[in-house]
C-alpha cells in the first residue's frame, strides 16, 4: 500500500479557521492525509491534555504546515511566553533537524508587512530622545493585523532561523535548513506551494483515473505479448523481421503475387498465432479521449487543447479498432493455409496472394503500433514526459504512405481551414 503524505497544520484557530479548512480540503482531495486538531479524525490519546496530544501527532507527520497570523493563541508556557502554536513549531523542527519531517512556512503578508514597518520604526525612534521603554511601547503597541506585535515579530525571526544564520555566517559553520517562508495574500498562494508536495498535485480521483488507464493500457499490452520459460517475450522484433524479409511494394502488389521463403515466411507467420482470438473491448481509453486527462489548459484560448499525450491516445484507439477488423477468421484460415502441414513443405519458395499478405502485413503494422503507443502513454502516467513514439506507416505497402498522407486532410489542417 503506498504510504500517504501527511500533513501537520499548526496555526491559532480563530484566525485561520476557513483556512485551515481549505487546505485540509485540497490536500484530501490529493489523497493526503492531514491532521488538525479542531477536526474529529485529528486523534490522539484522550488521556493527555490535547495540547500534548498535538505534540505527540507531529511526529506522525512527513510535513509541517505553519500559518502565521497576528494573533499568539493559548500559552502554552505562559510565564515564559511559549504559545502552543510555537511550542508545536519547535517540536516540528527538532524532528526536521533530525531528517524526520519537512517544514511549509506560511506568513500573512499583512503581518509580514507590518514586521518590517515596526523595524523601520525603530530605527527611526532611535534618533529621537526617548526612554528604551517609550520605544518598545511605540514599536510593539497592537494595531488591528497584531494583538501582540513583539511576539510575533520574534517568532517570525525564529522561524527564520535569523540569528543562526547570522551566527554561521560569521564563523563559517552550517547554516541552518527549514527556514524557507513564505508571504501569502490569499489562498492560492498557498495552494501553488503546496500542490507540488501532495503526490502529483492531481486529485484523488484524478489519480484514480490514471491507475485505471493505466490498467487497461497494460492489459491491451499483455494480449499482445508472449512469455517463455517464465519471462515475458516482445513480440515487436520478430514482427519486423518478418516485414522486412518480404517488404510489398507497389510493383509486387501491381503483380497480384509476394514470392516469399517459406522458412522465413513460416517463422514470420507463426507469431500470429499468439493473437489469435484476441479482440479487443476497450472502455477507460474510449472514456478518456472525452475526459481532460490528456488536455492543456490554454490561457490564451480559455480553453484546454490537445497536447501529444490526447493524440496518442486518440490514435491508439483508431489502431484497436483497425486491428479488431484485421484478425478476423479469413485472415488466420490464410495463415493455415501457408503453413508447412498445408503446402507439405517447410522450405523454398512460394508465391502467396499479395491482398491477402497485406492484409496480415497490416495487422503486424496496428500490433506494433499498439505496443508502442500503451508503453508511451503507460510511461507518461507513471509522471515522464510523454515522448512520441516510432510508428509503422498505415498502409503496408512499402513506399506507398507518403501518398496517402498527401491525399488525407489532416486534423490540423481542417483546424486551419475551420479557424478553430
Amino acid at each position: 500500500m503506498t504510504h500517504r503524505p501527511t500533513f501537520f497544520l499548526s496555526s491559532t484557530i480563530y484566525d485561520f479557521a476557513d483556512l485551515r479548512s481549505a487546505i485540509k480540503f485540497m490536500l484530501e482531495e490529493r489523497g493526503c492525509r492531514v491532521l488538525a486538531s479542531e477536526f474529529n479524525d485529528f486523534g490522539g490519546n484522550l488521556s493527555q491534555h490535547s495540547y500534548e496530544a498535538c505534540l505527540a501527532n507531529i511526529e506522525q507527520a512527513d510535513f509541517f504546515i505553519l500559518l502565521i497570523g497576528g494573533r499568539v493563541g493559548g500559552w502554552y508556557d505562559e510565564q515564559a511566553r511559549i504559545s502552543i502554536t510555537q511550542q508545536e513549531y519547535r517540536t516540528a523542527y527538532e524532528l526536521h533537524r533530525h531528517g524526520k519531517l519537512r517544514l511549509v512556512t506560511f506568513v500573512r503578508e499583512q503581518v509580514w508587512q507590518l514586521r518590517e514597518d515596526r523595524k523601520d520604526l525603530a530605527c527611526f525612534l532611535c534618533d529621537l530622545s526617548l526612554t528604551d521603554k517609550e520605544r518598545d511601547s511605540i514599536v510593539g503597541s497592537p494595531s488591528k493585523f497584531a494583538n501582540d506585535a513583539e511576539f510575533v515579530s520574534a517568532f517570525i525571526a525564529e522561524v527564520g532561523r535569523n540569528s543562526e544564520t547570522s551566527q554561521a555566517v560569521k564563523t563559517g559553520k552550517a547554516k541552518p535548513t527549514g527556514n524557507w517562508i513564505h508571504r501569502f495574500s490569499n489562498f492560492r498562494d498557498i495552494h501553488d506551494v503546496l500542490q507540488p508536495l501532495a503526490f502529483t498535485g492531481l486529485t484523488s480521483e484524478e489519480a484514480a483515473y490514471r491507475k485505471a488507464l493505466q490498467a487497461e493500457l497494460l492489459h491491451v499490452m499483455s494480449r499482445l505479448l508472449a512469455k517463455h520459460e517464465g519471462k515475458v517475450l516482445d513480440l515487436r522484433p520478430p514482427l519486423k523481421k518478418g516485414l522486412a524479409a518480404h517488404p510489398i511494394t507497389v510493383q509486387v502488389r501491381d503483380s497480384g503475387w509476394l514470392s516469399v521463403d517459406l522458412t522465413a515466411w513460416n517463422a514470420f507467420t507463426t507469431v500470429f498465432y499468439q493473437a489469435m482470438g484476441v479482440r479487443f473491448e476497450t472502455v477507460v481509453i474510449d472514456d478518456a479521449l472525452t475526459s481532460t486527462i490528456f488536455l492543456d489548459y490554454s490561457a490564451d484560448k480559455g480553453a484546454y487543447v490537445q497536447n501529444a499525450a490526447y493524440d496518442a491516445l486518440s490514435q491508439l484507439r483508431a489502431e484497436i479498432r483497425l486491428f479488431n477488423d484485421l484478425a478476423t477468421t479469413e485472415t488466420y484460415a490464410f495463415l493455415g493455409s501457408t503453413s508447412p502441414r498445408a503446402l507439405g513443405c517447410a522450405s523454398g519458395r512460394y508465391e502467396v496472394p499479395t491482398d491477402k499478405s497485406a492484409m496480415i502485413y497490416s495487422l503486424a503494422h496496428r500490433w506494433i503500433n499498439i505496443l508502442n503507443l500503451c508503453q508511451a502513454l503507460i510511461a507518461h502516467l507513471e509522471g515522464q514526459p510523454f515522448q512520441v513514439p516510432e510508428l509503422m506507416p498505415f498502409s503496408p505497402i512499402a513506399g506507398f504512405e507518403d501518398s496517402i498522407q498527401a491525399e488525407r486532410v489532416s486534423v490540423s489542417e481542417l483546424r486551419a481551414a475551420l479557424g478553430i
